[in-house]
């Protein structure tokens, strides 16, 4: 039996898909994400392997955790919300991002399972990462698959434990639908580098990051 406050988080997490849902880009493949977003992308064909434009998923979760987030309290958030064609562009008014803040160069894909012990290693070790480079221009993304039951999708009450428990002052989101963690079966942690001038996927690694990782990252931010 859910909780009244987590049956109120997934009410408005419903609520939160259809705002996601107001405009529309052209369709890709069943299974492969959602047909629809609330953001501007660029066109396809989309995928999910290096080289290839990630599909224009769209999410709920928190645009800027903090400990004291509500789990009712979620927002959707989709990939086109970092997309930078111009290398120059900012948040627009009324943006949970920040109104006027620079859109980042790079976007850092991680997702993860609360029940996945190499998924909690990394979180630990994220926070000076993204401290050193998140003033460089990358934006960080945390996509939580699971709850602590493997193959069972995260709800709101999930995340907001996971955002406290690792202090993260990233967004980090939940996919209720499944449409993009899916693709990844229980295999968690999968880390993602994609370049937002075309939201290519620069990088994908299976398994824990490393210091090779970070280096891609940071030879991307400098160009």
């Amino acid at each position: 039996m859910r909780s009244p406050s987590v049956a109120a988080g997934l009410a408005l997490l419903a609520l939160g898909v259809v705002a996601c849902n107001d405009v529309e880009v052209a369709p890709f493949p069943a299974g492969q994400g959602q047909a629809k977003t609330a953001a501007a992308y660029p066109p396809g064909p989309y995928g999910l392997t290096k080289g290839q434009v990630i599909n224009p998923f769209a999410f709920t979760g928190f645009a800027a955790p903090q400990t004291s987030s509500d789990p009712t309290t979620v927002a959707p958030i989709a990939l086109g919300d970092f997309y930078n064609p111009t290398g120059t562009e900012t948040y627009p008014a009324g943006s949970p991002y920040g109104a006027g803040n620079p859109k980042p160069k790079v976007l850092f894909i991680d997702i993860g399972a609360s029940w996945c012990g190499p998924c909690q290693v990394e979180a630990k070790d994220t926070p000076p990462q993204y401290a050193m480079y998140h003033p460089q221009g990358a934006e960080f993304l945390f996509v939580l698959a699971d709850g602590p039951t493997t193959g069972v999708s995260a709800e709101p009450t999930d995340l907001k434990n996971w955002v406290t428990k690792f202090h993260t002052a990233w967004p980090a989101v939940i996919d209720p639908d499944r449409k993009f963690v899916s693709n990844y079966g229980t295999s968690f942690p999968v880390n993602m580098l994609i370049d937002t001038k075309t939201m290519t996927i620069v990088d994908s690694v299976p398994g824990q990051v490393d210091q090779a990782f970070y280096d891609e990252l940071a030879a991307l931010l400098a160009q």
